[in-house]
């Protein structure tokens, strides 16, 4: 990606929607075809994804030769964790689970390069690959592009974290905030209901903090229906949503492989019965 702009912080400072997919499963293949349908960006998810570090490189690289923004989903709020991602080519990180300021401040740090506009604590070397190794003469160059360029996502999974939501959300350096409902909907013991009542409301509360606060916010929407998620895709940007998740490659894969298979069962089972 460097030395070019991140086209995700393009379109979300002209005020314009993003499409991500979160990918879980470990297949450049899967981030190539999430291209090819159109997606801005992919999230590599390494908190619950069945893969690791020489896998998620392998997709990041599948990422850039094929057109779309590689972001990383690291599986906590550590700084060599985020640091790593993003010395492998990730142009944002996706960071779980913030319930203070205090961890978004750590966040924001791990992200940026100190410099005269930051007071950022990300490590520092000269040849990683997502400076393309170009060495020392060129490194100014590179801290600049990234401070500008890397978009930090944070994900709010806890009561706490809404708690504390208007505080975290005064922190300077978030790019987008993130409500994990369904973190949220296993702690408020809803059995994974995350598109309930009780949900719907909490998160319908966290869209007016954000918009208040003037961080963009992620929706995701809860329907599978075409004319339905319509309307709600067009509801939530609205309410001023300009970033959605679609969803992951096991998911619609999983749905792919039912929706196939399903016309055909009844015949099938039909003449299973009848010992033919």
């Amino acid at each position: 990606m460097y030395p070019d702009r991140n086209p995700l912080k393009e379109k979300l400072e002209q005020d314009k929607c993003i499409h991500g997919l979160y990918i879980q499963t470990a297949s450049p293949d899967n981030v190539e075809m999430a291209a090819a349908a159109g997606y801005d960006y992919v999230i590599l998810d390494l908190e619950h994804g069945s893969f690791g570090y020489s896998e998620m490189l392998q997709m990041i690289r599948a990422a850039e030769a094929s057109g779309i923004a590689p972001v990383v989903r690291v599986s906590q709020n550590c700084a060599s964790e985020i640091r790593k991602a993003l010395e492998a080519g990730a142009v944002g990180v996706y960071v779980p689970d913030i319930q203070t300021a205090e961890q978004a401040e750590a966040a924001v740090a791990a992200v940026k390069f100190r410099s005269a506009e930051a007071t950022g604590l990300r490590g520092a070397c000269p040849t990683v690959r997502s400076a393309r190794s170009r060495g020392a003469s060129e490194w100014p160059e590179y801290v600049d592009w990234s401070n500008r360029n890397t978009v930090l996502s944070l994900l709010i999974e806890s009561q706490k974290g809404l708690d504390n939501l208007d505080k975290i959300l005064q922190i300077p350096g978030i790019d987008t905030i993130i409500m994990g409902r369904f973190d949220l909907a296993q702690e408020m013991g809803l059995k994974g209901d995350r598109y309930g009542k009780e949900m719907s409301e909490k998160f319908e509360l966290f869209a007016d903090q954000c918009k208040r606060a003037g961080v963009p916010y992620l929706a995701r929407l809860s329907s599978l229906n075409a004319d339905k998620a319509r309307a709600e895709y067009d509801y939530w940007i609205q309410r001023g949503a300009r970033i959605f998740n679609l969803g992951s490659d096991r998911e619609l894969i999983a749905r792919s492989f039912s929706q196939a298979l399903h016309p055909l069962t009844p015949p099938i089972q039909e003449q299973n019965a009848s010992g033919a």
